[in-house]
């Protein structure tokens, strides 16, 4: 890597809450997009899933533990984009398997879907085939200064591996390379940046210390590396990494990924308020999908969606409550859309019982849009954004939107 890491190694102790909240110590400065090392969409942009205006394109992340059903996979072969999660099909015997069954069975009815394999940069998250390989790597597993395995929670007891060591990131790509050789997969889903950027989570956090915090910085850089050497000229590498915690959005590492999701929008930290974190988040949105990245945004709509069904049941997406917060969601989208831009309003990423918008599609899906009559604009916190179909009118500040469709 060409720029400096900036890395403060005098860190005062502080509760693991502000820790979380410190911006990252990669490429902090750097807030503009940089060229692509393998030459981005210009390159390939046959590896992007498809697109269109006609409807607000979708995005579906999502997993099921067991096998999906012949409805469920015609429902998810209407999606351009989809990310098997990290549970996906464990009955099957393993992650993988579980995941090249329901891959194959999209690919099977819609062969231009574009699916992405899930994977984390350093859990562990078990039900993997993968796992009884990093067992036989010596040193394989994170460990804490005092010796012990830091979890990535108590509930789960989830480890974390080690990706400064080259063996362990050896492993790491082996898995994805084998998956990736699948005609049914198209790219991976990268998560855990972000534990691995922001300052003190593995230093203090997981009391691994500033030096080894340090080197899994470092061995992250050079895996990135390796994506673009082995991975990007083929495939689709997709990151969960931009968003307003960071001093530069995460924008400094998205010469590495062909896009990035955007999730925990409105968690507000390091003391900004939420209607600016949200300003924030959305202005570095735009920039990611404006340099031709592809954006896939999610927002929470299930306590809107609760609170529908304890008064109407079922009828969920009449009732006003929820409507308000799936407009609200959809306006933050399409302010910050572009071309290969795709939108989740979420309610849980599993197939339970409790995430009702599983094999639904909300109204705003089925409305026409068609194509942005330019840039959104922005008094204040009020964004204002034209489409051939649709006048968009966004005010964060007090979380209302109204769309207005033609």
């Amino acid at each position: 890597m060409k720029s400096k890491i900036i890395r403060p190694h005098s860190i005062i102790l502080v509760t693991l809450a502000v820790l979380l909240s410190m911006s990252s110590r990669g490429k902090a400065d750097d807030r503009e997009l940089k060229k692509d090392n393998v030459g981005g969409q210009s390159m390939g942009a046959e590896k992007f899933p498809e697109f269109s205006w006609d409807h607000i394109p979708r995005y579906m992340h999502i997993y099921k533990s067991t096998s999906f059903t012949d409805e469920e996979l015609d429902y998810l072969a209407t999606f351009p984009l989809i990310t098997f999660e990290k549970a996906t099909g464990r009955s099957e015997g393993s992650v993988q398997q579980g995941t090249l069954k329901a891959a194959r069975g999209v690919k099977k009815r819609n062969l231009k879907a574009t699916i992405l394999y899930y994977k984390n940069l350093v859990i562990d998250w078990g039900g993997s085939s993968a796992s009884e390989e990093l067992n036989s790597i010596k040193g394989g597993f994170l460990k804490s200064k005092d010796g012990s395995y830091p979890v990535h929670k108590e509930s789960n007891q989830r480890k974390f591996f080690d990706i400064s060591l080259p063996a362990v990131r050896d492993w790491w790509l082996a898995d994805a390379e084998r998956m990736l050789s699948d005609p049914s997969i198209d790219g991976l889903f990268v998560d855990a940046n972000v534990k691995i950027l922001v300052g003190g989570y593995f230093a203090h956090g997981q009391k691994t210390g500033v030096k080894k915090a340090d080197q899994i910085i470092e061995g992250y850089e050079k895996l990135l590396s390796r994506f673009d050497k082995e991975l990007r000229k083929d495939h689709l590498i997709f990151a969960n990494i931009v968003r307003a915690r960071f001093k530069d959005g995460g924008l400094g590492y998205m010469s590495h990924f062909d896009g990035s999701y955007m999730e925990t929008f409105e968690h507000n930290v390091g003391g900004v308020s939420k209607k600016d974190y949200v300003s924030q988040n959305i202005a570095y949105g735009q920039k990611t999908a404006r340099h031709g990245k592809i954006l896939a945004f999610t927002l929470e709509v299930d306590e809107a969606m609760n609170e529908a069904v304890s008064r109407v049941g079922d009828d969920f997406q009449a009732d006003q409550t929820f409507n308000d917060r799936l407009n609200y969601a959809t306006a933050i989208f399409l302010v910050m859309a572009e071309k290969h831009s795709y939108f989740l309003p979420h309610a849980g990423y599993g197939v339970t019982k409790n995430n009702r918008l599983w094999l639904k599609t909300p109204s705003v899906f089925k409305q026409k849009l068609g194509p942005p009559k330019g840039p959104a604009t922005k008094e204040g916190y009020i964004y204002r954004r034209e489409f051939e179909h649709c006048s968009v009118w966004l005010d964060i500040e007090n979380e209302k939107a109204t769309l207005t469709w033609k």
